[in-house]
């Protein structure tokens, strides 16, 4: 083959190699086979010593009304939250305003039965309002009462401090007087929590579920033109699959709208049952200490770390992923059709270099990843840091595949082994910025740089103007984190972005996001946490009220734009 490849063959094995390195770094996440985090969690049981396969709450409605009042005002539109107070204080007249509603699903006879909690000392009071919907309440022999709506049947049965209601009338027998151990971790800690325990899901549902999995992977892969490497891939999926579904114990989903903390908070959990090879997948991930961790500080605009131990199980999924992945772009590549045999072989051996620097370092049995974004009003900066098992394969993959790009004036050019800081070798990407570009150019400069570093055991890259000074502090933190923090944690801030994109361009749109953005404390946060949890893992997702207030700011422009029209 030439030494100078064709133009859409060097910018195809750009491609592959591309894809290849953002599957190397997200493989250890891929291993963990993490699923997501936490409500809270209960051992109560119903009646008959069985557990609900679902348990659902809601807050109660004063809480749902100065929940919704307080996230309607900050997003501009405060007339929704007296609509929805109004609509409350209606229907739920009879109830306890202060104790959260719930729904319990055991399995009866092989069937979820949906059991609704109502937290009221006088349902007939609520009844009562209903008739017009319902018609008029019949009582049964044994104090139970009975309506039909909508052509169902609807027993009720009245405690000391809930009514309970089902469809199905033994259901009743199966709520305890006092619900408030089942819901635990949820109730009023929620606007809305749900739990899920999978393994009350009768084995013959879960295997059905399975089977139609199954078969629709099977249908797909028979429209596939590469269906055999296809399958690969869709047979390793549906086998991971199966393990979460078998394997699985509980998963459990939580949404709070925190005026106090001034947030919307989602929390997630998964856990799985104990000896099972999925928990041991989970109990492989603990924090370590990382070379990246200085990603995590306060002035960032955005930053992503993750530093967990992987265990031998996670280690031998992902690679079992990855040799089903290679595969199904090496069929496709080959399907091409455009490209000769050199061309391929040449191409197989790239995708097989970066697969070892993958695998390789997978088997070190640990996961560590950094990256930061600086922004601001003329200002954008960016580095990222990645363990690898040996920084010198990446280099030498670099330097091979920089060779195959077009010799042309307007290519980039490529520097290596140009000095050395701290231990890594630095290497240079440089490429001309056409003048007809004046965007780029206001947020890169004339030219965009890409300051690239290897180490015996790390890889990082930084772009952005000025980014080689962020670069080196970012390599001279490397030493000093212990470990002691969650699994994963991220953050972004939407308040930098809109004041470099309004720098670059001004828009009254983003002005007014601006705006918003300045008057609230977190600037606009999102921000995400992944903490280790018995045989799980949990995550906390909280959105900012900077965030909800550009939204509401975004809306209201949009609506003014349209009512100029």
């Amino acid at each position: 083959m030439s030494h100078c490849l064709l133009p859409r063959f060097a910018a195809r094995a750009a491609a592959v190699t591309a894809v290849l390195a953002s599957t190397f770094i997200t493989a250890p996440s891929m291993a963990q086979e993490r699923l997501a985090p936490a409500a809270g969690s209960s051992s109560a049981t119903l009646t008959d010593g069985t557990q609900p396969v679902v348990v659902v709450t809601v807050g109660s409605i004063n809480k749902l009304m100065q929940d919704v009042n307080y996230i309607t005002g900050v997003a501009g539109q405060p007339q929704f939250g007296g609509i929805f107070a109004m609509m409350a204080g209606t229907y739920a007249q009879g109830m306890n305003m202060d104790q959260p509603i719930g729904v319990l699903v055991p399995m009866v006879d092989g069937t979820p039965q949906p059991i609704v909690v109502l937290p009221t000392t006088d349902v007939r009071q609520i009844l009562k309002r209903l008739e017009a919907q319902t018609g008029p309440v019949d009582e049964l022999d044994d104090g139970t009462l009975f309506v039909t709506i909508n052509q169902n049947s609807l027993y009720i049965k009245q405690n000391a401090t809930n009514a309970v209601a089902a469809q199905n009338q033994s259901a009743l027998k199966l709520a305890p007087e006092n619900t408030a151990d089942l819901f635990k971790g949820m109730g009023n800690a929620y606007d809305i929590a749900v739990r899920l325990k999978v393994q009350q899901v009768p084995i013959e549902i879960r295997n059905l579920l399975i089977d139609q999995m199954r078969q629709g992977f099977e249908q797909a892969m028979a429209r596939q033109p590469d269906s055999e490497s296809a399958r690969d891939v869709a047979q390793n999926s549906i086998e991971q699959l199966e393990r979460v579904i078998q394997d699985a114990d509980e998963v459990n989903f939580g949404l709070n709208i925190d005026q106090a903390n001034q947030n919307i908070g989602l929390d997630f959990s998964f856990a799985a049952v104990g000896g099972t090879q999925l928990a041991s997948v989970y109990g492989g991930q603990q924090p370590i200490p990382s070379r990246f961790a200085s990603v995590i500080r306060d002035d960032a605009a955005a930053f992503v770390h993750g530093a967990s131990s992987i265990g031998p199980e996670a280690i031998e999924q992902a690679k079992e992923s990855i040799e089903a992945s290679l595969g199904m772009i090496k069929g496709a590549i080959a399907n091409e059709g455009n490209l000769s045999d050199d061309q391929i072989n040449e191409i197989d051996q790239y995708i097989t270099r970066l697969s070892e620097i993958i695998t390789d370092s997978l088997s070190e049995g640990r996961s560590d990843v950094g990256a930061l974004v600086m922004a601001g009003r003329d200002e954008f900066q960016a580095v990222i840091g990645t363990f690898v098992a040996d920084g010198s394969k990446v280099a030498a993959l670099a330097k091979d595949l920089s060779t195959k790009v077009p010799n042309s004036p307007d290519a980039p050019k490529f520097k290596f082994d140009i000095g050395n800081f701290g231990g890594v070798t630095m290497h240079l990407i440089e490429a001309d910025v056409p003048e007809r570009e004046e965007e780029v150019r206001k947020l890169f400069g004339d030219k965009i740089q890409v300051h690239i570093g290897t180490a015996p055991k790390a890889v990082y890259i930084a772009v952005g103007r000025g980014s080689e000074d962020l670069l080196k502090q970012f390599i001279t933190a490397g030493a000093n984190d212990n470990g002691d923090r969650p699994l994963g944690q991220a953050k972004f801030r939407l308040l930098p972005f809109m004041e470099l994109a309004q720098s670059i361009k001004e828009n009254n749109g983003v002005a007014a996001v601006i705006g918003a953005l300045s008057s609230s404390n977190d600037k606009g946060e999102f921000r995400v946490i992944t903490t280790s949890i018995p045989n799980g893992s949990s995550v906390k997702i909280t959105i900012g009220e900077g965030l909800i207030k550009a939204i509401g700011a975004a809306a209201v422009a949009g609506q003014r734009r349209q009512q100029a029209f």
